[in-house]
């Protein structure tokens, strides 16, 4: 469900399973930290733009080329650094509004109530253990939700574009730390594969009655 905190009017993606279905309820705005109320009524009319809207909103999140993704969220979990400098702004290039949590507890809780599209996570990010806790957080999550979601391992010892070290890392593309001084096209093709993968799944689901 899409909402805007009334005191800091940050627009927030929340999750539908994190919403009671049938009553009013409320949470704590990851920016400001005021709280920000959400109604029954506010969630039937999400509800039912969803159904009218149908495939449309699909659409939004993974069928567009990159120039016309507007301003989908991207989580950067790396040390302030050259590279993390150079990798947030060919994030913006792209499209995406880019946000750099100083912890990975700051981001696991970021992303409680925001879809990042985008999340690229560095190997040593917050003394080696982001990206293990990005990695169980990611594998527990709905299906549905990950696929919306590209994850990026930048790595000290993996290749740029490595498919087998990705499978076995659990993440949909890695870029090599060497590669951080030019990563604009890196960046360009870890999203086009993404979302062109995921526009075969999706139709292949389709042909298969179960999408």
């Amino acid at each position: 469900m899409n909402i805007t905190c009334p005191h800091c009017n940050t627009k927030l993606n929340i999750p539908d399973h994190k919403i009671p279905k049938d009553k009013d309820s409320s949470f704590k705005c990851p920016k400001c930290g005021d709280r920000v109320q959400v109604t029954a009524s506010q969630i039937t009319a999400s509800d039912q733009g969803d159904r009218e809207n149908g495939t449309a909103g699909q659409a939004s999140m993974g069928s567009a080329p990159l120039s016309a993704r507007g301003r989908e969220q991207a989580l950067v979990c790396m040390a302030d650094s050259p590279g993390r400098i150079k990798l947030v702004a060919a994030a913006k290039d792209a499209g995406f509004h880019v946000e750099t949590p100083a912890s990975i507890s700051e981001a696991l809780g970021r992303m409680e109530y925001q879809l990042y599209s985008l999340v690229l996570v560095d190997d040593v990010f917050d003394r080696n253990q982001g990206f293990k806790a990005m990695s169980v957080h990611m594998n527990e999550m709905d299906m549905s939700l990950r696929r919306r979601i590209c994850l990026i391992l930048i790595s000290d010892f993996f290749s740029t574009g490595d498919p087998m070290a990705a499978l076995h890392s659990s993440v949909n593309y890695i870029i090599g730390s060497n590669d951080l001084d030019h990563p604009e096209g890196v960046l360009s093709t870890a999203l086009t594969e993404h979302l062109n993968f995921y526009t075969v799944f999706n139709d292949s689901m389709r042909a298969a009655g179960k999408a």
